[in-house]
């Protein structure tokens, strides 16, 4: 249960890492306390006793007529070594030679004292602690007091008095392991606990939100993403409140995808059914007439046989465009943007199609002009969509006019970009189709065209503009006429 709960609960995780830290953070403490607690006491006993080796010549009587007293300083030896333990005196030359000692002899491992400290000790501004070699270790050093003998003005060697001997140190280090241990056990015990209690007072409110975040994702999930979880934006800067917003943010641009894919998927069940339609129709027409063709071959003279094949050819060629859009259509979703930007000349790619439409006007009793700016600097666009976009919208502009009608492609230059204008003075369209006339398969008016196109041409515009970063928009007037509009940019610092 409990290595469960620490594998898989940050709470846990969190608290842990954070008592191990602070009881981390305890014994370098303690360390560093001991630390300081013993240089401390070395500088005041060093201080206290600066004056003890001199103090011991002066009361001890060491220096008789200029001279030391070798009678009197074995008597100071035997007194300090049963009397005062804690001490170790030891007599030097000039040179740092230990020549006689109050110290066990079998003990004594130095033959030589460093001077170095003796002179640092015996300057005015000594700054204490100063440590002198230890005779009993070539590693250890020690706080000392030092005096030249027999006189300061005319010195043959120095009394070398260590202020800690090895009883001492032995007692000393037993008695500071002991306070360590306990040192250290309560320093531990309340970083310990201390922890813990940060643990409960901080870090549970942050894992709670965690755990209830993570209880509120897993409940989105299993409810097949349409649930509502309980999320709610917060204002606050902090991160977990932003991780709340993004993963609020997540849900709902989740639930909008999904609307969106059923849309979709409606959308295209739909299209199926019209396609289905569509197809069927001109399919049936196209069977019929070759299957008369087939059956009534010998008795139809060369007049009819010719209108049954033109008839056939003409709803062939209304499937081979269902079909051709079909493809165009899937063709233009699996890209993201236009391929092959480039520059081009909008005015010349207007006239051009104007142009090819120009047979066709003159069939149906209509005008085409292009109006507006016509002296315009290059657009950036991939000119064979645009010109099906203009394709798209002047054929199904012809299919809703009639003789006598207009259909104008106006151009303005306005800023960075250049805003056309395709416009008819034919029917109209009824405001409750505006919004469903981009739609694939969504036909408008079928009657007046005769079920001759299959709905995918407008579309097919969307979305090519889609592609070129731009929108169409339409209005129209029933009686009055039909205006889409779009715009095509710049390129850079061509405006």
């Amino acid at each position: 249960m409990w290595g469960w709960y620490l594998r898989h609960s940050l709470y846990a995780r969190l608290a842990i890492t954070l008592t191990l830290t602070l009881g981390l953070v305890g014994l370098v403490y303690a360390v560093l306390m001991l630390t300081t607690v013993q240089n401390n006491r070395q500088y005041t006993e060093q201080t206290l006793n600066r004056d003890l080796a001199k103090t011991l010549v002066a009361e001890r009587n060491l220096v008789r007529e200029n001279a030391l007293d070798d009678g009197a300083l074995k008597q100071l030896f035997q007194a300090y070594m049963n009397v005062n333990p804690s001490i170790e005196i030891y007599l030097l030359n000039l040179k740092g030679q230990i020549l006689s000692y109050s110290a066990d002899p079998g003990k004594v491992q130095r033959q030589f004292v460093d001077l170095t400290p003796i002179q640092n000790f015996l300057k005015e501004d000594a700054m204490f602690p100063v440590l002198g070699d230890d005779p009993r270790s070539f590693e250890r050093q020690k706080v000392f007091s030092v005096t030249p003998i027999p006189s300061t003005d005319n010195p043959d060697g120095y009394l070398y008095v260590i202020l800690r001997g090895e009883q001492y140190d032995d007692v000393e280090q037993m008695a500071r392991a002991q306070a360590l241990l306990r040192l250290s056990a309560w320093v531990v015990a309340l970083a310990l606990l201390l922890g813990l209690l940060v643990g409960l007072m901080v870090l549970y409110p942050i894992t709670r939100r965690l755990q209830k975040l993570a209880r509120e994702v897993e409940r989105f999930a299993q409810s097949g993403f349409e649930g509502e979880p309980s999320l709610s934006l917060s204002a606050k800067q902090d991160e977990l409140s932003q991780l709340e917003n993004n993963i609020a943010a997540m849900v709902l641009q989740i639930k909008a995808q999904l609307v969106q894919l059923a849309e979709q998927e409606q959308q295209r069940r739909d299209l199926f059914a019209s396609l289905s339609h569509d197809l069927r129709t001109p399919l049936a027409t196209l069977h019929g007439y070759l299957e008369t063709l087939q059956i009534k071959a010998k008795s139809l003279d060369e007049n009819q046989r010719k209108t049954y094949t033109n008839q056939a050819i003409t709803f062939s060629n209304r499937i081979k465009d269902l079909v051709d859009e079909l493809f165009e259509m899937a063709k233009l979703d699996t890209f993201q943007t236009a391929p092959n930007l480039e520059p081009f000349s909008l005015p010349e790619l207007v006239q051009d199609v104007l142009q090819q439409f120009e047979l066709r006007a003159k069939e149906v009793g209509v005008a085409l002009q292009m109006r507006g700016d016509t002296e315009l600097p290059f657009v950036t666009g991939n000119i064979s969509l645009m010109q099906r976009v203009f394709e798209n919208l002047l054929g199904n502009a012809i299919r809703h006019v009639q003789k006598g009608d207009l259909i104008a492609i106006d151009l303005r230059h306005l800023g960075d970009r250049v805003q056309v204008e395709v416009s008819d003075t034919g029917s109209g369209i009824a405001p409750e189709h505006l919004e469903q006339i981009f739609e694939p398969m969504y036909q408008v008016n079928n009657a007046h065209r005769g079920g001759a196109h299959a709905g995918l041409g407008l579309a097919i515009v969307r979305r090519i503009l889609a592609l070129h970063q731009s929108q169409i928009t339409v209005s129209s007037i029933i009686g009055d006429g039909t205006s889409f509009t779009f715009a095509l940019l710049f390129p850079p610092n061509h405006y």
